[in-house]
């Protein structure tokens, strides 16, 4: 890929990418970014910004108070009767102790806030030549392919998606059952619903209105990943987010490491082993966190489901320092 322009190239106009070229545009680094797609979504499903995604957008100037909520707290709850197993506060809490708040928002919505400092972005365009490239293109990444051809590893699951338009709680609910789990959490003018199942869960016994929840989600997509690579760059070609290190999405920080990587990435354009030695090991811990979530949430009853609901029960804010902070 050392061909072609000077400026690097950023392949992906999701939030990684959007996000990399406003951080670049900070260190006074022109780019340009390329996305296959023939525009940015006009609407969508909705998203969780814990603060250390926010705390760095708010930093590189990206304003989201006007199409964002603040959930006042995190609550999780039995599956079969809806009892409360355990509550972490958001809101003023979270902005008090770390510094930036937990936002909920429309994913539609935080990409046109990053579109509009993110510079020259090119619709209907893919990978092309390039002095540096940064590969921001997603779980099926093109970028990717360059550094390592493996393919996808399915997760065993099924997430179910849907907007609904009717005003939820002020809380994100996360529902806990044998092998399925249910979140529902408010965004701008609706409830944002994710049901993650088994194939072939239906939902039987679980608690009325979590079911009736689970049946309006309708739209399915696999859940999928990737053996972690042997290294995230070469040849002036790079990757971060889930192009370097897709996870399931038990901890809701997906995009949060995505974000971390593009406001790190400026600061090692020229020293892209130093930016993944900086990078990950956080990521991946992240990424073990996320994949043992899996494990946790989807506990049928008996003695390793009590244990967790203990550990549910005794958790606490503080206990989030190690992500949030």
């Amino acid at each position: 890929m050392r061909c072609g322009t000077t400026e690097p190239l950023i392949v992906g106009a999701g939030i990684g990418g959007l996000t990399a070229a406003v951080a670049l545009a900070a260190h006074g680094v022109p780019c340009e970014v390329v996305e296959r797609a023939p525009s940015l979504p006009a609407a969508g499903y909705g998203i969780q910004l814990p603060p250390n995604a926010t705390r760095i957008l708010a930093g590189l100037g990206v304003d989201l108070d006007a199409v964002s909520l603040q959930p006042s707290a995190r609550e999780i709850r039995r599956w079969s009767d809806g009892a409360l197993l355990g509550r972490i506060p958001l809101g003023p809490a979270v902005r008090s102790r770390y510094g930036s708040p937990y936002l909920t928002l429309r994913r539609a919505d935080l990409l046109r806030a990053l579109a509009a400092r993110a510079g020259r972005i090119h619709f209907g365009q893919t990978l092309r030549p390039a002095s540096f490239v940064i590969g921001a293109d997603g779980l099926h990444s093109t970028v990717r392919g360059l550094l390592d051809p493996g393919g996808l590893v399915d997760v065993g699951y099924t997430a179910y998606r849907a907007v609904l338009p009717q005003a939820g709680s002020s809380v994100v609910t996360v529902w806990l059952g044998p092998g399925a789990h249910v979140v529902a959490y408010p965004i701008p003018g609706g409830l944002n619903l994710v049901v993650v199942a088994r194939p072939g869960e239906r939902f039987g016994g679980w608690h009325g209105p979590v079911r009736a929840l689970a049946k309006a989600a309708t739209r399915g997509f696999a859940l999928r990943t990737r053996a972690p690579l042997p290294a995230w760059h070469r040849d002036g070609v790079v990757v971060i987010g889930d192009a370097a290190h897709p996870m399931p999405p038990f901890l809701a920080q997906g995009a949060a490491q995505a974000i971390e990587d593009a406001a790190a990435l400026p600061s090692h354009l020229g020293d892209l082993a130093g930016f993944e030695a900086a990078r990950r090991p956080r990521a991946e811990r992240v990424a073990a966190a996320s994949v043992a979530g899996g494990h946790e949430y989807h506990l049928p009853d008996g003695a390793e489901q009590r244990r967790r609901d203990e550990r549910i029960a005794a958790s606490g804010l503080p206990g989030q320092d190690w992500l949030y902070a």
